[in-house]
């Protein structure tokens, strides 16, 4: 079975209908909900994606009740958690020029040896070609 680190980018295309990776992001959570692909994300996934609907809210692009509504969706996908030490995502952020937040991500796809699939045009741009452990979301191929 094919396993993955989501980050937070993947899981909000997924759960906002204006988003512009929707569909690649939605193909990735069918397949981990129909138990066809494994994910994993840092505990951090929870709050950004809080925040990111919340944001959402206060720039008009949705209502809070379509946002409780996406939090419901995003908390019953149940993605496993991981932790990782901040020491690692410490040395991860300066190898990467990345912030804290991209960097516990990445930390944990190291960790487990498998790619962060991700929605991060900035962040995919900046670890291409440094990492072969970072997937773009649309280059994500479903599991035979």
């Amino acid at each position: 079975m094919d396993r993955l680190v989501i980050d937070a980018s993947v899981v909000i295309a997924s759960l906002l209908p204006d988003e512009p990776y929707r569909d690649a992001s939605l193909r990735i959570l069918k397949e981990f909900l129909s138990g066809n692909l494994e994910l994993f994300a840092v505990p951090l996934l929870r709050f950004e994606v809080t925040n990111a609907l919340w944001k959402a809210i206060s720039r008009g692009r949705t209502k809070l009740s379509d946002a409780q509504a996406a939090l419901h969706e995003f908390e019953a996908f149940n993605l496993p958690e991981r932790e990782v030490a901040t020491q690692e995502i410490l040395k991860t952020a300066h190898a990467y020029k990345c912030s804290a937040y991209d960097a516990a991500y990445l930390t944990l796809a190291k960790s487990e040896q498998i790619p962060l699939v991700t929605a991060d045009k900035h962040l995919y741009n900046a670890v291409k070609d440094k990492s072969r452990l970072v997937l773009w979301v649309e280059d994500f191929k479903q599991p035979s």
